[in-house]
């Protein structure tokens, strides 16, 4: 594949359909699986556990112990499940935010620099083995052609502000009115976004089209901040 991978996820999820083979229950199983099966043991740099609480450490801690992780990749793939977000507890106080926020910065380190990742969104499958909690689609009729188009609707409010802010932030996206709704077309996102079963299918594609866009990272508007 030819790039470094950190995966950023909610380690005890286990809203989520068990995967074959593997036994916690949890989303780990999938990093697990993709550890495996997907990449070599230099590729996947695993994200914290979560028994780790945010917010007992400094914030130069914190800086450190993700800068750390983070530095040596140029993907970051933000595994999206049920329960990623604890509602009761300030999203700066969990993991996933802060990975995100710093995968997004242009890190100095010595006389080296780090650019910002490119991120995949990958979604997993709930405990009915459904993507429905994050992805849902809708049909219309093309007025030019006639043939029925499909439209996958993304639910970023099921998920952390500075994701849902890294989605649709292309700075002129392209967009038309179809029954009442807004439709995007194109890389209309920084965050791209894929249901599990396809991402697996084929990594190398969604990770080079994610890298695509880190080259036209200027084309977007970032939100870096937790």
């Amino acid at each position: 594949m030819g790039h470094k991978v950190f995966v950023s996820y909610k380690y005890k999820d286990s809203d989520v359909s068990p995967l074959e083979g593997y036994s916690k229950g949890t989303a780990r199983d999938y990093v697990d699986y993709l550890q495996d099966n997907k990449f070599s043991g230099d590729d996947l740099n695993k994200a914290e556990n979560d028994d780790e609480d945010l917010s007992a450490f400094k914030d130069e801690t914190i800086r450190t112990k993700l800068k750390d992780k983070i530095w040596d990749s140029s993907v970051t793939l933000v595994l999206i499940s049920p329960n990623m977000v604890e509602k009761y507890n300030l999203e700066k106080d969990q993991w996933i935010p802060w990975e995100v926020a710093y995968s997004l910065r242009t890190q100095t380190k010595a006389n080296s620099r780090s650019l910002p990742n490119a991120i995949i969104a990958v979604v997993l499958p709930d405990r009915f083995n459904s993507y429905e909690y994050f992805i849902t689609s809708w049909t219309y009729k093309d007025k030019d052609d006639q043939k029925e188009k499909t439209v996958r609707t993304i639910h970023t409010d099921n998920t952390f502000q500075i994701i849902r802010k890294n989605m649709f932030n292309q700075k002129s996206p392209i967009t038309e009115e179809i029954d009442g709704r807004t439709v995007y077309f194109g890389e209309c996102s920084y965050i791209i976004t894929v249901e599990w079963e396809d991402f697996i299918s084929n990594i190398d594609s969604y990770v080079d089209r994610s890298i695509s866009l880190r080259d036209k990272i200027d084309e977007y508007n970032l939100c870096k901040e937790v």
